[in-house]
């Protein structure tokens, strides 16, 4: 009898849950409100399924909570390690990108030098800025023991920096290109037209104007001015920036003329300091 229960366990349990309680609705006696209640025998088998159909119940309702708060907490754990993976990446993702840009300006930094052996450089980090409506100053702090002096031409490898202005033991201030005391020597690369760099000191903008360019000397925007060597502050041939504007003046003997200047100030970080020639 045993045997024969064990195997058909799921029939018995299908009937006890769904086939008997069909079987008492349809053949059941009515109760209704006001009426005699049931018999003994189909009361004693109506708690018996209720009983059954309570502990089916509450078996379900028991795996499902198990299973929801074992699922639940698999979940959160699983989120949580996501999220600080996550966190891990970008950190890792900043990281590089800065550690490939500084390569990149340590690769223009060794190009420059090679291309220029000629010239004793030392290193400077920009750790401030001055910029006024008169002034365009960068403050530089020097990475080599080498000895600094006003006047000394400041350069990165795209071009001209300015000349430092003042020294304060390993600190030091330079004037920029668009600085308005700022004077430098050029020339046009493509005629050789001479001139001289000026800042405009605006304070929206790096402008600078190239000054005393004859009206003769056809420059034109697109030019290239590079430092003439004059004054002995700048080697010859740095680029300086390039011609954005020209207006000829209907007085004198000068055109107006505005220069974008070749670098981009307010990206630098380190700069080159020419201390002495080889």
């Amino acid at each position: 009898m045993y045997q024969l229960i064990n195997l058909h366990r799921a029939k018995f349990a299908a009937f006890l849950l769904v086939v008997l309680p069909l079987v008492m609705v349809a053949t059941g006696d009515p109760v209704g409100v006001g009426k005699e209640p049931a018999s003994k025998p189909v009361q004693v088998l109506h708690s018996g399924v209720a009983w059954s159909e309570a502990g089916a119940y509450r078996s379900l309702a028991w795996f499902g909570g198990a299973w929801g708060r074992l699922t639940s907490g698999d979940l959160a754990e699983e989120n949580e390690q996501l999220r600080a993976e996550v966190a891990k990446l970008r950190e890792e993702k900043s990281r590089l990108i800065g550690v490939l840009q500084e390569n990149a300006r340590l690769r223009e930094e060794v190009g420059f030098q090679k291309k220029h052996p000629e010239f004793e450089l030392s290193a400077a980090k920009v750790i401030g800025r001055d910029i006024t409506p008169y002034f365009r100053v960068l403050r530089l702090k020097i990475e080599s023991g080498a000895e600094l002096k006003p006047r000394q031409a400041v350069v990165v490898a795209g071009g001209v920096v300015g000349q430092i202005h003042e020294v304060y033991g390993n600190y030091a201030d330079v004037i920029i290109v668009s600085d308005p005391r700022s004077r430098i020597d050029a020339v046009s690369q493509r005629n050789r037209a001479p001139g001289v760099v000026m800042g405009l000191g605006h304070e929206s903008d790096y402008l600078a104007e190239v000054a005393y360019l004859n009206q003769k000397d056809l420059v034109r925007p697109g030019d290239v001015m590079v430092t003439g060597g004059k004054g002995g502050v700048f080697p010859r041939e740095l680029v300086i920036g390039t011609v954005s504007a020209v207006k000829s003046s209907r007085r004198g003997l000068f055109q107006e003329v505005r220069l974008r200047p070749a670098v981009d100030f307010s990206r630098l970080e380190e700069v080159f300091i020419i201390t002495g020639r080889k």
